[in-house]
């Protein structure tokens, strides 16, 4: 499927499911579902998560070599700040886990680590340490990205390191039922939007 499909499905699924009430809520949903709609495309080059985590990782690894720099230099207390403040450790933590698993599975195989449960359950633990409310979006989305993945013909390799892949063979990739399912998925998110805002209103 298209990376723009598995968003759509995504969201939709993750907010259908879960039905965020607020708006800090809502838009954590949608943020946690757009990425974990799209993550596991990372081992293709040309995918949006792909062109997207090497803008972040060149983000953080400028970011901590500054910090670095600085500490060493002028010795500015970051090193003492981040100590006693548990949760700034915990969420680089959860950031550097999460970048280290992109990193491995951006080498690997199309539709290998990236479409595994190992992944699903070690990002969805680096994104607790980041921020524990987005894990049932993310986690909701991820899984529905793998079972869209699954109708096609490619097998994905669900088990991995076990080399065994599991495909429905119900549909391409690319066609007609994958425009169906953006449509379905985008349908899904203006209504879910629509309903949120008529009952903040009414």
């Amino acid at each position: 499927m298209s990376g723009k499909t598995h968003i759509a499905v995504g969201t939709a699924v993750a907010l259908a499911v879960l039905q965020p009430m607020e708006g800090p809520q809502l838009v954590t949903g949608i943020c946690a579902a757009v990425v974990g709609s799209v993550i596991s495309d990372i081992d293709v080059d040309t995918s949006i998560s792909s062109r997207g985590i090497n803008k972040a990782a060149a983000i953080y690894m400028t970011v901590i070599f500054v910090a670095v720099v600085v500490e060493l230099l002028f010795h500015v207390g970051i090193v003492s700040l981040i100590q006693k403040n548990s949760m700034w450790m915990r969420v680089a933590t959860g950031i550097a886990l999460f970048m280290s698993v992109c990193a491995f599975g951006k080498i690997q195989p199309h539709r290998s680590f990236m479409h595994s449960l190992s992944a699903l359950l070690i990002l969805s633990g680096a994104v607790a340490l980041i921020y524990p409310a987005a894990v049932p979006y993310f986690s909701i989305a991820f899984i529905s990205h793998i079972l869209a993945d699954l109708l096609n013909y490619k097998k994905v390799r669900l088990f991995y390191p076990l080399k065994k892949g599991i495909s429905f063979k119900i549909c391409h990739a690319t066609g007609l039922v994958n425009s169906a399912l953006f449509i379905v998925g985008t349908s899904a998110v203006v209504i879910e939007m629509a309903l949120y805002v008529y009952y903040k209103i009414f």
